[in-house]
């Protein structure tokens, strides 16, 4: 008797399994195209690993996690990347979302390959002892506070960022192996956030007629770090010498971005770039330095007469220099205010949690109130769960052994990354190096007064970042190794 042929098993396979599918989910049709498209896309990340990074990569940057107020017409906004797939499709036993399914594939390729190919070769991660580490205590912490009787779905919510930034970190570092992989990556990042860029100049001059009234964004919180991580590069790609066509494109679209920016009016992320500019100055080397100062120093000025002269100033023109104000002097009746004396009433509750649970609460569950805050549920639901200070955040939910190896994580990193800036000496290699670093040292600043480690996109970026910050020195490494020796004189 002939056996069956590998297709002919295969199919029908797939005809059982989606038979029972369709017996799942009460004859949801859209389960058949959606596992045909998966099989699909999972043949191509076998083929093609690095796709899977570069379309996670372009998903973040563009794809919005939550929706901006004011604004509810973007497609941005509407692609469901960060919903769990039973709430957009109806499919109850779906409980998990886009980011996940794209991660597994991305794992399960990358085993896939090595399983044919017997290359089990895994890139050294500098710092992989501590990730792991920090790993664990999530793990661990994610289980303590489920035991003590958390609301999973508020711990799901609370802890899925720092998950993916595990995750992503990890394969990321083991798929970029190549300066071209590298630049692919800084391209996706430098459009992904010039999109954002013209989407934020186009709400605020033709949706908006050039007045936000009482808005107080344009897009979401995390672009204007990201908007961030650009002017880094620009800077650091400036200051080092490299003109290549990175370069010249955020030159051409640098006027959007800035707007945008601007415009998005988050004030931490202006202090935060005052001061990462500051440090790509320190970083440069000495012949750099002197010709950086050349720039630095003037618009330094120019910018404190910009800020003196619209000190009291309203408007458009004026927003920046309000901003800024807003930071040191408290004005009554505005937004601004409201949100510092909340950060105090806050920061009062928090220390009052540390202090009576000094191993931690865990995730799921509340923080406690002592003092009332007010309630905010209709803009953030899980307020009580998650507050503002993100840095504290961390402190109550693991204790002081979680906060410390919280701190020894990105501490290391940042150690790491500035040790392999001052060993490169490719300049777009050390603009990007620069980059990771500040980026780095930029998002657990701002994690002081912003919850931006529990967002999905902030996370799934700083993975890659920290990723394409290992790579970069291991690259230039084997580039440098592969070039031929110098000639010897001839006697």
């Amino acid at each position: 008797m002939r056996v069956p042929s590998t297709p002919v098993i295969t199919a029908v396979a797939l005809s059982v399994l989606g038979a029972v599918l369709l017996w799942l989910t009460n004859g949801n049709m859209i389960i058949i195209p959606a596992i045909c498209a998966g099989i699909m896309v999972m043949w191509l990340f076998i083929h093609y690993l690095d796709l899977a990074l570069y379309c996670l990569l372009a998903a973040t940057m563009v794809i919005d996690q939550f929706r901006v107020f004011g604004f509810l017409d973007a497609v941005t906004t509407k692609i469901p990347f960060y919903l769990n797939l039973n709430t957009s499709t109806g499919i109850g036993p779906l409980v998990f979302n886009p980011v996940e399914m794209l991660l597994v594939m991305m794992v399960g390729a990358w085993f896939w390959r090595a399983t044919i190919s017997r290359e089990w070769h895994l890139h050294s991660i500098p710092n992989a002892g501590l990730a792991v580490v920090f790993l664990l205590m999530l793990v661990f912490f994610t289980g303590y506070g489920l035991a003590r009787g958390g609301d999973w779905k508020a711990a799901l919510w609370e802890i899925r960022a720092l998950y993916y930034l595990c995750f992503v970190y990890f394969i990321a570092a083991q798929i970029i192996r190549t300066r071209r992989q590298v630049q692919i990556c800084v391209w996706i990042i430098i459009i992904g956030v010039s999109i954002k860029g013209f989407q934020g100049c186009w709400r605020y001059f033709i949706t908006r007629g050039g007045d936000l009234g009482t808005l107080r964004a344009i897009l979401g919180h995390e672009d204007s770090l990201f908007i961030v991580t650009v002017f880094i590069l620009f800077a650091a790609y400036s200051f080092l010498g490299y003109r290549g066509r990175e370069y010249k494109y955020l030159l051409a679209t640098f006027l959007p971005n800035l707007l945008t920016f601007i415009f998005n009016q988050r004030r931490i992320t202006y202090g935060v770039l005052g001061l990462s500019l500051g440090i790509v100055v320190a970083m440069l080397p000495k012949e750099q330095l002197r010709k950086a100062l050349h720039v630095v120093i003037p618009f330094a000025i120019l910018f404190a007469l910009y800020t003196a002269a619209f000190w009291n100033k309203s408007g458009g023109i004026a927003m920046p220099a309000q901003k800024v104000k807003s930071m040191f002097v408290k004005q009554e009746g505005t937004q601004d205010n409201e949100s510092n004396e909340w950060r105090k009433l806050e920061m009062i509750n928090l220390k009052a949690t540390v202090r009576a649970y000094p191993l931690g609460i865990g995730f799921g569950n509340k923080y406690l109130m002592v003092v009332e805050e007010g309630d905010i549920g209709d803009e953030f639901p899980l307020w009580r769960w998650i507050p503002h200070c993100a840095l504290f955040w961390v402190w109550i939910k693991t204790g002081f052994v979680g906060f410390t190896i919280f701190w020894l994580f990105f501490g290391t990193a940042i150690v790491q990354a500035m040790i392999d800036y001052r060993a490169m000496r490719d300049p777009y290699f050390k603009a990007l190096a620069m980059m990771v670093i500040l980026f780095i040292v930029s998002q657990v600043i701002i994690a002081y007064y912003d919850l931006q480690i529990t967002f999905y996109r902030n996370m799934i970026y700083l993975g890659i970042a920290m990723a394409l910050g290992t790579a970069i020195r291991r690259i230039e490494a084997a580039e440098l190794a592969a070039q031929p020796a110098p000639a010897l004189p001839s006697a």
